[in-house]
């Protein structure tokens, strides 16, 4: 809108200038005149326009004519300007000289137009004038011919008297004449009146276009002022009104929250406590009948052994008879007998497990048919198992970019044993969470799986504390990972082949039972699935199928319940809950049938060579292997026997078969060829493909890349993921959860290969790992993760192998160099802040990189690796484009870690009285040291310096221009036996003139100041960024008391201690900026201990003093003369204790207090501080008896508070009674309390700061406040009065900014108003160290007083009497 306002009063103007001037309008003199009216350029690069010309053309009211080097302008009219062009164009030629003239290039422009057609035009105005001219002339000649007779005749005496006729026609041409005259004068009249008349009206013209636009301009401006004003109103009462919600919305947001806190408080402690009644009331009655049952299985199977034992007794007796009378039928009844003996023996362990279990033989493989897989838990862990935890959210750590999805779901019905729930909370949801803990690694899927802890398994089975460990698991999968065998379990030997998973209890011991006959199920066209399962249950008394739908619609899984066996449909999904239910029901149907057709198998009595071999020779008939999931069945239709419990650690161990992955997920078996000694690698094809990255077609163009920053290794190697890609590796990352969840599918690696690629499960989940380097000896590898970018250490057993469709995916980390900021790649501070910036980031990355310059520099997304290094091949600059202005990362990052590198001291207070290593680089003529930390920073400083000498030329050599802006630069000093030294130098005065070739320069990292030659100096800012602004690393210390150093004493020193010697400094005191050390180095020797050089050198002067006696006794005092130095820390506190910011009379010296007369001791005239200080964040009531601005208040315990008035009371009864005594000045000393009166007569008790004669410097200390009061006006104190505490504590106000303010008088009197007398809670949130030494207490002072809590610190900012603080990065 502004704009356009701006182009409709430039176009008026110009408009107006065009109509008042007579055409032709040159555009150079409407500019002119536009700057004349208005006092201003016409403003177009201000709008956007490269020239003039082309933003009045933007106004459709102009025509523009070029004529040579000149633009001409006429403006297209409209019906109120028509009448004044008009009459400008008629308006003839006039003479008046008040007319200006034509200037050449308008000539000019007016002849080009008369060669163009204007012809007739030029030629009426010629002959108008040549015409114009001869009756002028014929005028002026007839004026003078009948002048000129006149004149003649005068002289004549006589009178000449022409003939009538002449004189008749001399008449008649004067009349002619003198008509002639009198008409030209006429018509000249009229001519200079209508050019007045134009004239006047082309003022008037003039005036009342100028007045129009005068209007225009006014009423446009009190226009905008209206509506800026309204536009402000406006704003103003939105905010209001924003705010006004905003805090409604706080406090119902705050009011729902404490009442859904209270409500969830009351319900979890109900619900605990009928949880708990009720498991206890079902635990006893389960231990009831479970010793009830007991008892009679064991009573069961010892008649059952006992019985046994007779039946083979009396076989074998019989067979020892029949031996003796049937010797000729040895062979045969040989072979009888074993055969009758092995199957007596199948029936009695066939026997001995179907009385342990009540329950059918489980299944012995993973049936993953379908991808419907059995799970056997209890039914109430169903919502939480559908992979929609929170843990399952952040998996990865690629939450976010699945629109709140999880990205990976485990298989439904896992369980949690480790969670702890109310059950009645479990189905609120499909998307019920728990926090799902890290489950310990199944090594196979023969191991022993847990019972889990399920609410329901606990009221069912409650073995007691001598119960036997269950037997071995079959191969059926585990329930969840976190069900899986921990290494203590694992050691279990998997003697028994079958573990019944339904619900039913566990029999201790041997005992033995005859179970009840199950009811075979029957599969009856005129019923469906849901009807046949109720009619199998019926028939076995089993409780009726329970169903549980999970997610939601169309998404649907489903599960149902048979007597503690759950059959799930996943990952089959479903629109309907109907179509689940049949869908499900056929399911479960399938697998009882299966584990019904299972029954009849044997138990496999095999031994595991036996095994092994016999199933080697099998497999020799399948060349093309056998499935993993259909094995199962094959080898008991081959066998008539159930496979071995630990068959799979069997034939991973086995050098005769060996194991491959087929398609997603299953397994093949396939027999090595004969006579192989070692067993086969798993082949797994390690080789993943490139990455696909999104160049564009057409070379010159813009690559912009949408990536997700996953690591951070340097400025050179940061890790990203393009967006775009995050859908795949998802789909991924979910499917490699989902399979390796099941024991059966992780195979373990006995010996990692480098290069290759394998599984490891981190607490986020399953990630892709190529190995880097293997340590044989520890068994432990390198390995780097493919898809982020960062390497880690693991151990051979947490490798797994890779199956090959987890392969298929190229690896997803993308390895790029940040531009311009390779030097930053060291820096020993870039870490933090590249992983605060950039880690976790979505930006836009800017690559710089073409494609033919990547396929060169190694064509590999993950960079290529160099001499053990890793090189990325593609340089990018990274943007943030999240907020309104894109952010330049690359520069924000190398602005944070300048900002972010602390300087070297040694005045911080936690290195007084601790010993520190330097180095020390120069001893200057006053005998201080320059010594360098010796830390990361230096060392960086080191290698950056001769990295960048590496990459100097001559071209990197200073000018004139470059010392006048730069403020490091690079030195190179020859100045040591011609030897090259590069340091980092700082001009000491700035250059003058250019003419100058040697400077002053300050080696900033070695403390010395050299002139340096200007071909010495090189370009340090341009070549290495992080060099130049990486803080002076020399620091200037100053031995503690010693004497001066100077002469030959500094000599020794330099030559005891050389450039670049390493020292040890102790920090003893602070004197301004240099601190006080003792320096203690070590001998020529290295194994020699260490000597104090403080301590030596004192010696010498001792030494030397002795021999050669001072001289200096006799010569006059003299300001010039300088006398011996000793910085002790007892004259550097005095020191500092003597300076004041008062201007004061000179100080008296100060006694020390113990040499006080009587005996009175000092330590009885002190008053105790006050030292029950709470903690950081603890409420610490109080109130204000000081107030003079936010940084500086007192403020008084409030529990104190009557405490303080009655020993107000009883000090002034004291101090203006007989009983008080005066204080001599003499008696005075630092430290010591007193009574004194403030200027209201009031006495407080103060203490004594210091003393200048009879003027005594007091602090009242129950206030707060400092004065000055005369020595006659101090009392002593009693010293029931010197019980309490000072009560006064200095404190400033928190959550406002303190530092460098300047407090204003109505800030100070505003907070004076709110805070004094008035009582608060403060909430402590530290303890800052003063000037005075004393320490301030910053408060955050809340008034409770209001049924709202006010926070003074809030009020102060939002009446903009104080800033909020601001906290930098």
């Amino acid at each position: 809108m502004e704009k356009e306002e701006i182009l409709k009063h430039v176009g008026k103007v110009v408009r107006a200038l065009i109509t008042s001037a007579k055409p032709p309008v040159e555009l150079r003199s409407v500019v002119r005149d536009y700057a004349a009216i208005e006092g201003e350029q016409i403003p177009f690069r201000k709008l956007g326009y490269m020239s003039l010309q082309q933003m009045l053309q933007d106004t459709h009211e102009f025509n523009f004519q070029n004529y040579g080097n000149e633009i001409f302008i006429t403006a297209k009219y409209n019906a109120k300007t028509e009448h004044i062009a008009s009459m400008v164009r008629q308006q003839k030629t006039s003479k008046s000289r008040s007319i200006t003239k034509l200037t050449p290039a308008a000539q000019r422009a007016s002849c080009q137009k008369a060669a163009h057609g204007y012809h007739s035009y030029n030629n009426n105005n010629y002959q108008q004038y040549q015409a114009h001219q001869q009756q002028q002339r014929y005028y002026q000649q007839q004026q003078y011919w009948h002048q000129a007779p006149q004149v003649y005749r005068q002289p004549a005496p006589q009178q000449f008297h022409p003939p009538p006729q002449v004189q008749d026609r001399w008449d008649n041409r004067r009349y002619c004449d003198k008509q002639q005259q009198e008409e030209q004068q006429r018509r000249i009249k009229e001519q200079e009146k209508r050019d007045r008349d134009l004239k006047e009206q082309q003022l008037r013209a003039k005036e009342k276009l100028e007045q129009d636009l005068k209007e225009q301009e006014l009423k446009a401006k009190a226009k905008r002022e209206k509506d800026l004003r309204e536009q402000e109103l406006k704003a103003r009462a939105k905010r209001d009104q924003d705010l006004k919600v905003s805090i409604e919305q706080e406090l119902k947001a705050k009011l729902n929250r404490e009442l859904q806190a209270k409500l969830n408080t009351e319900l979890q402690t109900k619900l605990d406590t009928e949880l708990q009644a009720r498991l206890k009331k079902e635990q006893t009655r389960f231990e009831e009948e479970f010793q009830v049952r007991l008892e009679e299985q064991l009573l069961v199977f010892k008649k059952q052994q006992e019985h046994e034992l007779k039946k083979r007794t009396d076989d074998f007796e019989k067979l020892r008879r029949d031996y003796q009378r049937q010797k000729e039928e040895e062979e045969r009844k040989e072979f009888k007998s074993k055969e009758q003996e092995h199957k007596e023996q199948e029936s009695k362990e066939r026997k001995d497990k179907e009385e342990r279990y009540e329950q059918p033989v489980a299944m012995r493989a993973a049936k993953l048919e379908h991808e419907n897989i059995l799970v056997t838990i209890a039914n109430d862990k169903a919502p939480a198992m559908n992979g929609h935890g929170q843990n399952h959210v952040s998996s990865n750590g690629q939450g976010k970019f699945n629109g709140g999805k999880p990205p990976l779901r485990a298989i439904l019905g896992n369980s949690a044993p480790q969670r702890q729930q109310v059950p009645s909370s479990v189905f609120k949801t499909p998307e019920s969470s728990y926090n799902r803990s890290f489950h310990p690694r199944v090594t196979h899927p023969g191991m022993v799986r847990s019972t889990g802890s399920s609410v329901n398994h606990r009221l069912k089975v409650k073995p007691p504390s001598d119960a036997p460990t269950p037997a071995g698991t079959p191969i059926t999968p585990p329930a969840s990972p976190e069900n899986a065998q921990t290494k203590s379990a694992a050691k279990t030997t998997p003697k028994d082949d079958v573990l019944r998973v339904h619900g039913s209890q566990t029999k201790a011991g041997n005992s033995n039972s005859t179970p009840k006959p199950k009811v075979a199920i029957k599969s009856d066209a005129s019923f469906d699935a849901v009807s046949s399962l109720n009619i199998y249950c019926e028939a076995n008394g089993f409780e009726k199928p329970t169903y549980n739908i999970f997610n939601k619609p169309p998404h649907l899984h489903c599960s149902v319940r048979i007597d503690g066996t759950v059959y799930s449909s996943y990952p089959k999904e479903f629109t309907d809950e109907e179509t689940a239910y049949q869908c499900t029901a056929q399911i479960a149907i399938q697998r009882i049938q299966h584990a019904e057709s299972h029954q009849k198998l044997s138990v496999c009595t095999l031994g595991n060579e036996e095994f092994i071999d016999g199933l080697y020779k099998e497999l020799l008939k399948y060349p093309h292997g056998i499935l993993g999931h259909k094995l199962e069945d094959w080898y008991g239709s081959t066998f008539r026997q159930h496979l071995p419990s630990h068959w799979y650690d069997l034939i991973i161990e086995s050098s005769k078969i060996r194991v491959e992955h087929g398609i997603d997920p299953r397994i093949i078996l396939f027999a090595n060829d004969p006579g192989s000694p070692e067993p086969n690698r798993i082949s797994t094809s390690s080789v993943l493909p490139q990455l696909m990255l999104p160049w564009q077609l057409n070379e010159s163009g813009s690559h912009d890349w949408n990536m997700f920053i996953s690591h951070c290794d340097s400025t050179k190697r940061v890790w990203a993921r393009l967006i775009d890609h995050i859908a795949s590796f998802e789909e991924l990352t979910k499917h490699m959860g989902r399979q390796m969840a099941v024991p059966l599918f992780r195979q373990k690696v006995s010996k990692p290969y480098v290069e290759e690629i394998y599984l490891v499960e981190i607490p986020d989940g399953w990630n892709r790992v190529r190995v880097i380097s293997v340590d044989e000896e520890q068994r432990s590898c390198r390995c780097h993760f493919v898809d982020f970018g960062d390497v880690a250490l693991f151990e051979f057993e947490d490798l797994f192998h890779c199956p090959p469709q987890f392969l298929v995916l190229p690896p997803q980390a993308v390895c790029l160099s940040m531009y311009a900021l390779d030097k930053f790649e060291d820096h020993p501070h870039a870490q933090p802040v590249l992983r605060k910036e950039l880690d976790g980031q979505s930006v836009v990355a800017h690559v710089l990189t073409t494609e033919k310059q990547f396929l060169e520099l190694g064509g590999a997304a993950q960079g290529v690796v160099e001499k053990g290094k890793r090189r990325a091949c593609l340089v990018a600059t990274l943007y943030d484009t999240s907020t309104a202005e894109d952010i330049h990362l690359n520069d924000l990052v190398a602005g944070r870690i300048t900002k972010c590198t602390p300087a070297p001291t040694l005045s911080d207070e936690k290195k007084i009285g601790k010993t520190t290593p330097v180095l020390v680089s120069d001893i200057n003529e006053d005998g201080d040291l320059m010594v360098l930390l010796r830390n990361d920073d230096l060392k960086f400083v080191e290698r950056s310096i001769a990295q960048t000498v590496a990459d100097l030329g001559e071209q990197d050599r200073v000018n004139y221009s470059d010392l006048l802006h730069d403020r490091h630069v690079f030195v190179c000093d020859e100045s040591v036996e011609g030897v090259k030294q590069w340091f980092r130098g700082r001009l000491v005065t700035r250059p003058q003139n250019p003419e100058e070739e040697t400077f002053d320069v300050y080696y900033v990292d070695d403390g010395r100041q050299r002139k340096t030659h200007i071909s010495n100096i090189y370009r340090l800012e341009a070549n290495n960024r992080a060099l130049a602004t990486f803080p002076p690393q020399a620091l200037p210390v100053r031995l503690h008391d010693v004497p001066e150093i100077a002469g030959q004493m500094l000599g020794r020193l330099r030559g005891l201690m050389p450039s670049r010697s390493e020292a040890l400094v102790k920090v003893v005191a602070k004197d301004g900026a240099k601190p006080l050390v003792n320096v203690f180095i070590r001998g020529q020797d290295p194994e020699s201990m260490y000597m104090c050089v403080n301590i030596g050198l004192r010696m010498e002067f001792e030494m030397a003093s002795s021999i050669r006696p001072e001289k200096c006794d006799d010569l006059p005092l003299s300001s010039k003369v300088q006398l011996p130095r000793r910085s002790s820390f007892s004259s550097v506190v005095s020191s500092q204790s003597s300076s004041s910011d008062l201007v004061t009379p000179p100080v008296t010296p100060q006694k020390e207090a113990s040499t006080r007369l009587g005996t009175t001791t000092f330590s009885s005239f002190l008053l105790k501080d006050y030292e029950a200080i709470p903690a950081v964040g603890a409420y610490f009531e109080v109130r204000v008896v000081l107030s003079v601005n936010p940084g500086h208040f007192a403020v008084q315990p409030y529990k104190f508070y009557n405490q303080l008035q009655t020993l107000m009371k009883n000090l002034q009864e004291h101090c203006k009674g007989p009983s008080a005594k005066g204080v001599q000045p003499s008696q005075l000393a630092i430290g010591e309390a007193y009574a004194a009166p403030d200027s209201d007569g009031v006495y407080h008790r103060v203490n004594i700061r210091k003393i200048y004669d009879e003027i005594i410097h007091v602090r009242f200390v129950d206030v707060g406040d400092d004065g000055v009061v005369a020595c006659d006006q101090l009392k002593t104190l009693q010293p029931d009065l010197r019980k309490l505490p000072k009560m006064a504590l200095p404190a400033q106000l928190y959550g406002i900014q303190l530092a460098d303010v300047v407090w204003s008088k109505d800030n100070c009197v505003r907070f004076r108003e709110l805070t004094l007398g008035q009582k608060f809670i403060g909430i402590v949130r530290g303890l800052h160290k003063q000037k005075d030494e004393t320490r301030a207490l910053c408060l955050e002072l809340v008034d409770t007083s209001t049924p709202k809590d006010i926070k003074l610190h809030e009020i102060l900012i939002s009446e903009k009497h104080a800033q909020p603080e601001t906290k930098e990065v």
